[in-house]
């Protein structure tokens, strides 16, 4: 019997995705890129004076720069192919506080027309790192070269009975 066992980041960072995954990861990876900036660069709208308006969180102003430095830095790393499914991770439950904190009071208030309305960009980018965390980068990004680097452990065979 043959086993192979691949060491953890060619399991973390590899992907069997086609090529195309390039398109997904450069629109929801710039999407929060831009709306990371545009937290600092409109505080008042997109920023901490929104998120004291649209939020029960107790400290707005931290959460709304915490929430701008993730959607940076994930977005960067999402459009770059790099840590693919661990940049979609902290995008995936910010993306699930916006729909709590922000869509819902329109789902329970306004209707579901309203919300679907509303909602559709943070829907689309939820499944859209959804589905980052389960395909990975695909073959054109830093996580494919980091994957296939040979080290000396890059695999194992063992024979037995």
């Amino acid at each position: 019997m043959t086993t192979r066992t691949f060491p953890a980041r060619v399991r973390l960072l590899g992907s069997e995705a086609p090529k195309a995954v390039i398109l997904i990861r450069i629109v929801v990876g710039g999407i929060f890129l831009s709306e990371g900036i545009q937290k600092f660069l409109f505080p008042v709208t997109l920023g901490p004076g929104r998120f004291a308006k649209e939020t029960p969180l107790p400290v707005p102003e931290f959460f709304a720069y915490v929430d701008g430095i993730f959607e940076i830095g994930c977005g960067l790393l999402l459009i770059l192919g790099l840590f693919t499914r661990l940049a979609a991770i902290p995008m995936i439950i910010n993306m699930i506080g916006a729909e709590i904190f922000t869509k819902l009071p329109i789902l329970l208030g306004d209707g579901i027309w309203d919300y679907l309305h509303e909602a559709r960009t943070e829907l689309g980018q939820l499944f859209g790192a959804v589905f980052l965390l389960i395909v990975g980068a695909g073959p054109w990004s830093l996580d494919a070269r980091l994957a296939t680097r040979r080290s000396p452990q890059a695999h194992t065979d063992t024979t037995g009975e």
